[in-house]
């Protein structure tokens, strides 16, 4: 394949249908929580979700280089799109059991050192940036090793490249609906599911604990406008009872 004839995976109609993708694939998960129950906090919630989106980022940009990087380093360069299309492909199926599998080993590990608030989607009350962080930092390393193993299988298996050639063949010279069906169609759909997934594994599953969590915001809630009307209340009846002290007492008419 000729370099006129590839795909272009950071042109500027490229970047506009990546960020519309990333858009979309958000929006998935805020339908996802409203289909909940009982529903995560906001804050707990944008925890579990601030890690998917910058990890995914991540990935999407090393994606993008790798993608590059696999088409350019044969002595007749190959469409940088057939690479992309496949570390989508690998990543959203068969990386999802894989990063299921090091952020078991990885939270196994640090619970058994006993470092306290790496027990994924748990941050306690109220919630503690700090075990963010630490659950972070385990996700993303979980994240790089899945993206390790997907990148050996691209290089080591000789067949990939051949089989995303005939899978994007209809696509074949008309670069616009290929990068459309490759950096959008095909990433939303994946990623959606991916994204489905993923946050059903890096979210709390006590149960109890997300009641309880709920509840006590309730309680909360409920606390601070109980002690808002009692303050009014008291304050109206002072207002009264002084008005009643200030006012003059007329005497009888003669």
């Amino acid at each position: 394949m000729e370099m006129d004839n590839q795909c272009q995976l950071l042109g500027p109609f490229a970047l506009v249908v990546q960020g519309a993708m990333g858009g979309l694939a958000v929006l998935s998960l805020v339908y996802k929580r409203y289909q909940e129950h009982p529903r995560r906090p906001v804050v707990v919630w944008s925890f579990d979700v601030s890690k998917q989106v910058f990890g995914s980022s991540g990935i999407h940009i090393l994606n993008l280089f790798l993608s590059i990087l696999s088409s350019s380093k044969e002595e007749a360069p190959t469409n940088p799109c057939n690479w992309y299309f496949l570390n989508i492909l690998l990543d959203t199926t068969i990386g999802v059991p894989i990063l299921w599998f090091f952020l078991s080993t990885f939270g196994s590990l640090v619970l058994q050192a006993g470092i306290v608030g790496t027990k994924s989607g748990e941050y306690g009350h109220p919630p503690r940036v700090s075990w963010f962080f630490k659950q972070s930092m385990i996700y993303f390393l979980g994240l790089s090793c899945m993206k390790f193993v997907v990148y050996v299988m691209l290089t080591v298996l000789p067949f990939w490249d051949s089989l995303a050639g005939f899978l994007l063949s209809w696509t074949k010279g008309h670069e616009r609906t290929e990068v459309s069906f490759v950096m959008l169609v095909f990433p939303l759909i994946m990623n959606v599911f991916q994204y489905y997934l993923v946050d059903s594994i890096i979210k709390s599953h006590d149960r109890k604990a997300i009641v309880r969590r709920t509840s006590l915001i309730s309680v909360e809630d409920a606390d601070i406008a109980t002690d808002s009307l009692s303050r009014v209340s008291t304050r109206f009846r002072d207002e009264v009872a002084d008005n009643l002290v200030e006012r003059p007492v007329s005497g009888p008419r003669n």
